[in-house]
């Protein structure tokens, strides 16, 4: 069960906890092509850190600020 949980929780931007539309399982997907942040790394939760992506919309929305 605990794998289960931790599949789903991939799922979600560990920022917002709204889908992440994750596409590196497809070989592509838009963070292929940008940088992401580190200040903004930091933000996510230990236990997700390397484990479930940051949504593209919450890295735009740090980057125009």
């Amino acid at each position: 069960m605990e794998i289960k949980n931790k599949q789903v929780e991939q799922r979600y931007c560990p920022l917002c906890k709204e889908l992440n539309h994750c596409g590196a399982n497809s070989d592509d997907c838009w963070c292929f092509h940008t940088e992401i942040p580190a200040e903004l790394l930091e933000r996510v939760p230990l236990e997700l850190s390397g484990k479930a992506c940051i949504c593209q919309r919450c890295v735009e929305a740090f980057k125009k600020h």
